[in-house]
Protein backbone atom coordinates (compact mmCIF):
# COMPACT_ATOMS: atom_id res chain seq x y z
CA UNK A 1 0.00 0.00 0.00
CA UNK A 2 2.70 2.19 0.81
CA UNK A 3 4.63 1.47 -2.01
CA UNK A 4 1.44 2.26 -4.33
CA UNK A 5 0.98 5.99 -2.69
CA UNK A 6 4.85 6.45 -3.53
CA UNK A 7 4.09 5.46 -7.26
CA UNK A 8 1.42 7.09 -8.12
CA UNK A 9 2.41 10.89 -7.98
CA UNK A 10 5.48 9.63 -10.48
CA UNK A 11 3.13 7.60 -12.64
CA UNK A 12 0.87 10.52 -13.39
CA UNK A 13 3.82 12.47 -14.10
CA UNK A 14 4.85 10.26 -16.24
CA UNK A 15 1.84 9.91 -18.22
CA UNK A 16 1.60 13.63 -18.50
CA UNK A 17 5.29 13.60 -19.77
CA UNK A 18 4.43 11.46 -22.19
CA UNK A 19 1.89 13.22 -23.39
CA UNK A 20 -1.18 10.30 -22.46
CA UNK A 21 -2.89 12.09 -20.04
CA UNK A 22 -5.68 14.19 -22.06
CA UNK A 23 -8.73 15.96 -20.89
CA UNK A 24 -11.92 14.71 -21.16
CA UNK A 25 -13.39 16.72 -23.99
CA UNK A 26 -11.59 19.31 -26.22
CA UNK A 27 -12.30 23.09 -26.16
CA UNK A 28 -12.13 23.42 -29.86
CA UNK A 29 -15.07 24.40 -31.75
CA UNK A 30 -17.19 21.23 -33.73
CA UNK A 31 -15.46 18.16 -32.01
CA UNK A 32 -15.54 16.51 -28.68
CA UNK A 33 -11.62 14.65 -29.31
CA UNK A 34 -9.26 14.64 -25.76
CA UNK A 35 -6.37 16.76 -26.45
CA UNK A 36 -2.86 15.45 -25.80
CA UNK A 37 0.61 17.52 -25.03
CA UNK A 38 3.28 15.51 -27.68
CA UNK A 39 6.91 16.56 -26.41
CA UNK A 40 9.04 16.95 -29.76
CA UNK A 41 11.24 14.21 -28.65
CA UNK A 42 13.34 14.22 -32.28
CA UNK A 43 16.16 16.56 -33.33
CA UNK A 44 13.83 17.78 -36.10
CA UNK A 45 12.49 21.44 -36.63
CA UNK A 46 8.81 20.87 -36.25
CA UNK A 47 6.86 23.97 -38.49
CA UNK A 48 3.07 24.62 -38.53
CA UNK A 49 1.32 24.08 -41.37
CA UNK A 50 -2.36 25.54 -41.91
CA UNK A 51 -3.18 22.33 -44.16
CA UNK A 52 -1.45 19.18 -44.08
CA UNK A 53 1.16 19.47 -47.14
CA UNK A 54 4.58 20.61 -46.16
CA UNK A 55 4.79 23.74 -48.59
CA UNK A 56 6.07 27.20 -47.76
CA UNK A 57 2.39 28.83 -48.73
CA UNK A 58 1.36 26.89 -45.84
CA UNK A 59 3.49 27.52 -43.82
CA UNK A 60 1.56 29.29 -40.75
CA UNK A 61 4.34 32.13 -40.39
CA UNK A 62 5.65 30.43 -36.71
CA UNK A 63 9.31 29.78 -35.63
CA UNK A 64 9.70 26.17 -35.87
CA UNK A 65 9.53 24.35 -32.75
CA UNK A 66 12.18 22.25 -31.73
CA UNK A 67 13.12 19.45 -29.09
CA UNK A 68 11.82 19.62 -25.99
CA UNK A 69 8.82 21.73 -26.82
CA UNK A 70 5.43 20.27 -27.42
CA UNK A 71 2.52 20.37 -29.69
CA UNK A 72 -1.15 20.09 -28.50
CA UNK A 73 -2.78 17.16 -30.46
CA UNK A 74 -5.90 15.65 -30.84
CA UNK A 75 -6.08 13.25 -33.88
CA UNK A 76 -4.44 12.78 -37.35
CA UNK A 77 -4.60 12.21 -40.70
CA UNK A 78 -2.78 11.03 -43.76
CA UNK A 79 -1.89 13.71 -46.34
CA UNK A 80 1.26 14.78 -47.79
CA UNK A 81 4.58 12.78 -47.85
CA UNK A 82 7.48 14.76 -47.03
CA UNK A 83 10.72 12.80 -48.38
CA UNK A 84 10.42 8.80 -47.04
CA UNK A 85 9.51 10.08 -43.66
CA UNK A 86 5.74 9.54 -44.01
CA UNK A 87 2.83 10.81 -44.35
CA UNK A 88 1.10 11.19 -41.25
CA UNK A 89 -0.04 14.69 -39.75
CA UNK A 90 -1.59 15.83 -36.27
CA UNK A 91 -4.25 18.47 -35.73
CA UNK A 92 -2.50 20.84 -33.77
CA UNK A 93 -4.37 23.34 -31.66
CA UNK A 94 -0.99 25.40 -29.62
CA UNK A 95 2.46 25.05 -30.14
CA UNK A 96 4.96 25.63 -26.88
CA UNK A 97 7.92 26.39 -27.45
CA UNK A 98 10.76 24.87 -25.35
CA UNK A 99 13.30 27.00 -22.88
CA UNK A 100 14.42 29.70 -22.98
CA UNK A 101 11.44 32.18 -24.14
CA UNK A 102 9.09 28.89 -23.31
CA UNK A 103 5.92 30.60 -25.05
CA UNK A 104 2.52 29.16 -25.40
CA UNK A 105 0.74 30.10 -29.16
CA UNK A 106 -2.66 29.42 -30.23
CA UNK A 107 -4.90 30.17 -32.68
CA UNK A 108 -7.94 30.70 -30.90
CA UNK A 109 -9.35 27.01 -30.97
CA UNK A 110 -11.25 28.18 -34.19
CA UNK A 111 -8.81 26.62 -36.90
CA UNK A 112 -6.46 23.87 -36.68
CA UNK A 113 -2.85 23.87 -37.21
CA UNK A 114 -0.78 20.84 -38.84
CA UNK A 115 2.44 18.92 -37.77
CA UNK A 116 4.16 16.68 -39.31
CA UNK A 117 3.97 13.50 -36.84
CA UNK A 118 7.31 12.07 -37.24
CA UNK A 119 9.37 15.20 -37.01
CA UNK A 120 7.55 15.68 -33.75
CA UNK A 121 7.76 12.04 -32.03
CA UNK A 122 8.37 9.20 -34.85
CA UNK A 123 4.60 9.57 -34.81
CA UNK A 124 4.26 7.99 -31.14
CA UNK A 125 1.07 8.95 -30.50
CA UNK A 126 -0.23 7.75 -33.91
CA UNK A 127 1.93 3.99 -34.04
CA UNK A 128 0.51 3.46 -30.13
CA UNK A 129 -3.36 4.60 -31.16
CA UNK A 130 -3.08 7.41 -28.54
CA UNK A 131 -4.75 9.83 -30.83
CA UNK A 132 -7.96 8.72 -32.82
CA UNK A 133 -7.63 9.76 -37.20
CA UNK A 134 -9.03 12.96 -37.97
CA UNK A 135 -13.17 12.62 -38.39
Amino acid sequence: MKLRRLLAPSVATALAVLGLAGSATSAHAGDDLPDYWAVITTGDHVGVYWQPYDTPANKVGLTDDSKDGSVLIDCWVSAGQVGTAGDVWYRTWKVNYPPPGGATVTDRDTNPWWTFAPYVNGAWHFHNHIVPQCP
